[in-house]
């Protein structure tokens, strides 16, 4: 398939924002002129039914991405933006902010097209439920997934040149699914193990640093419901189990923490009626 899309509203809005935090001076604003994302693609599926409610697939993949899209840095003074915004804008973003003026350094960040580049993996995926098994055993049942994606594009700094050839920003090259669950007689639980490998969320990073990035997570999660009636049903629901936190760093061989957010472990208690 030849495949086309447009880019995201928030990158096409002619429109922008001026913010001012602390020493962080930045402008973003979107870029009504870009071309649409294109790519040749190329799919092969397998898929095997060996049984009722069974299933075995791989699938592989490659991609030509002819056009992309990143969000393209630079810095200078406020009053030599390319944007044409008076000094003014600056000035009222500065507020009270010690050293912040229009003449002083900002960080410009715009969305622009890139030459792209290629992406290519794989996807084994199999499903069964263990009706082999004796007993309440057999009302257990497996869904596995397992994704690997090599991916190489093409990145621009500011006059246009390609300053980095990595993997495309948010896409783990390793990343895998495991659930056990039980359902019968109005009793459904699950069990989850998620997997993510380490990813790209900046290329080229802010503030000189080559990359940014997040690193690889591991979580469970687990869900149960049980139908009293015909009417009622409970559910409690059990997120993240594993407490992992979304680390974030910059400078992947320094690893230096860029962000790091712990939300904990959540629980969630439901009742549902039917009318």
């Amino acid at each position: 398939a030849s495949v086309m899309s447009r880019p995201g509203l928030g990158f096409l809005s002619p429109g922008g924002t001026v913010s001012v935090s602390g020493n962080n001076r930045t402008v973003t604003f979107g870029n009504p002129a870009l071309d649409p994302f294109e790519a040749d693609a190329y799919d092969v599926a397998l898929e095997w039914y060996f049984a009722p409610e069974s299933l075995f697939s791989l699938s592989l993949f490659y991609k030509d991405v002819k056009s992309f899209v990143q969000t393209i840095r630079e810095t200078g003074p406020f009053n030599e933006n390319p944007f044409g915004l008076p000094d003014s804008v600056a000035i009222a973003a500065c507020g009270t902010t010690p050293g912040c003026d229009a003449s002083a350094e900002w960080t410009f960040n715009v969305p622009g097209n890139t030459p792209g580049g290629s992406l290519e993996g794989y996807e084994l995926s199999f499903q069964a439920p263990f009706t082999f098994l004796p007993g309440a055993f057999r009302h257990f049942g497996t869904i596995l997934n397992y994704t690997y994606v090599d991916s190489k594009v093409q990145y621009l700094n500011a006059t246009g040149a390609v300053v980095a050839r990595e993997s495309l920003n948010g896409l783990s090259k390793k990343a895998y699914n495991a659930t056990l669950y039980y359902d019968h007689a109005g009793f459904h639980a699950r069990a989850s193990v998620a997997y993510r490998d380490e990813y790209l969320t900046n290329v080229p990073g802010r503030n000189g640093n080559i990359l940014e990035g997040t690193a690889e997570t591991l979580t469970v999660d687990f869900s149960t419901s049980y139908a009293l009636n015909d009417q009622l049903t409970l559910s409690l629901e059990a997120l993240n189990l594993t407490d992992e936190a979304a680390d974030q760093w910059a400078d992947q061989a320094g690893d230096r923490l860029s962000f790091y957010h712990l939300t904990g472990r959540q629980y969630f208690f439901g009742a549902r009626y039917k009318f």
